[in-house]
């Protein structure tokens, strides 16, 4: 029972007395996490997902060859280099609450890779907040370094060190890889997955 001085509240109503914006969600809350839904631009092909930026010797495209789950991955495919490193980050804008502990899941596979172990091709999984002059900061950064393709999609479970900042309604998901001097490597992404690992949201005084 919690108690004060002028009541008695039974701990199964507790909730009930919570306001609503103190709840973390429950579920998903990542649109398009398997890339099932087409987008409409044509450097955006999966929806709810952008390219924020990318060189011209590398493209971002539908797989339905090599998948994790359901029926299109999204894949990742360098041509001839025009710059030493080629760059492509994806990234999508996440709705949360403020407060929040956050967890990202999403699977990887180095379909083909073409390059030598001189640089090896790397993958950094990021959640990102941006405070209020837009500077972003890392919520949780995942590099991932290959030296071979892979036999099968590996799969990455990882929580966020800290919940998001209170007054931060919203925050990043980003994939961005880095792949040299290695045409025709083929890396993919799917089942992308955001959830909240917390019930209740740090920012209320509960």
């Amino acid at each position: 029972m919690a108690k004060d001085k002028n009541k008695t509240v039974s701990s199964k109503h507790k909730d009930k007395c919570i306001p609503p914006v103190c709840f973390c969600e429950t579920g998903e809350v990542l649109v398009n996490g398997n890339f099932e839904i087409p987008g409409v631009a044509p450097f955006d092909p999966f929806a709810g997902w952008e390219v924020h930026a990318r060189t011209l010797d590398i493209e971002l495209v539908r797989d339905t060859q090599n998948v994790f789950e359901s029926s299109v991955a999204a894949s990742v495919r360098t041509g001839e280099p025009l710059v030493p490193t080629s760059i492509l980050i994806l990234r999508q804008y996440v709705d949360v609450t403020p407060g929040c502990l956050y967890q990202l899941q999403f699977a990887e596979r180095l379909v083909s890779f073409t390059g030598d172990d001189t640089v090896l091709p790397l993958l950094v999984a990021s959640v990102i907040y941006m405070d209020r002059s837009l500077n972003e900061y890392d919520l949780l950064s995942i590099p991932i370094l290959k030296s071979e393709e892979d036999p099968e999609f590996n799969v990455h479970q990882h929580v966020a060190e800290i919940a998001v900042p209170c007054e931060v309604p919203a925050i990043i998901v980003q994939f961005s890889f880095y792949i040299t001097n290695a045409p025709g490597t083929v890396w993919n992404l799917d089942a992308v997955s955001l959830q909240a690992v917390s019930a209740t949201s740090a920012c209320c005084c509960i």
